[in-house]
């Protein structure tokens, strides 16, 4: 999980902390579910991120087989120029189209990662208000805005808020799963 976080791999550790007589009502399960949902989503979304982009390439190069073909097939330089244009406009079209799915899925993206964020808010304000009572819920509140506003920065890579994200919830799980194994755990 740690290494390469992965919905198999928060699969198999669930099952691993069931079988060692860990109850399924404590903390960290919710931390797994999160963690769970959160790269189920992501893998999803790059899959269709990746389908998009290969079909906006297979657009991109239709239109150099339909310049081919017009230059095959035009009787005169008139008619190549006529063929060329309609097949520019309506060739530039396709691609703009699938162009247009790639960013709708950085949009599906982006809300994969504010629900997550949704979800470390809370958890990370619990972990902080057990490690730093005495710290004031403002100051609290503006640590944790200030750690998660990358997620909220459409100019930062969705590569990099993975990261962020997965490494939260990273740090988390393991907080949880130490905290059953110390005495009032």
């Amino acid at each position: 999980m740690l290494r390469e976080p992965s919905p198999a791999a928060l699969w198999e550790l669930r099952g691993e902390l069931l079988a060692s007589g860990l109850s399924p009502r404590t903390r960290v399960f919710e931390l797994l579910a999160g963690f769970y949902r959160f790269l189920d989503r992501l893998e999803t979304g790059a899959a269709s991120r990746d389908h998009s982009e290969r079909a906006s390439l297979m657009d991109v190069g239709s239109f150099g087989g339909m310049v081919a073909a017009d230059l095959i097939e035009a009787e005169d330089s008139a008619e190549l120029a006529r063929r060329l244009l309609a097949g520019a406009l309506t060739e530039g079209l396709a691609v703009l189209a699938t162009r247009q799915h790639v960013k709708a899925w950085r949009g599906e993206l982006a809300s994969v990662f504010r629900d997550a964020a949704w979800t470390l808010y809370d958890e990370l304000w619990r972990w902080a208000a057990d490690r730093k009572p005495e710290l004031a819920p403002a100051e609290r509140s503006r640590l944790i805005d200030q750690l998660l506003a990358p997620v909220h920065d459409e100019r930062i890579e969705p590569s990099q808020n993975a990261l962020l994200v997965c490494s939260l919830f990273a740090l988390l799980i393991v907080e949880a799963v130490a905290d059953t194994d110390s005495p009032g755990g």
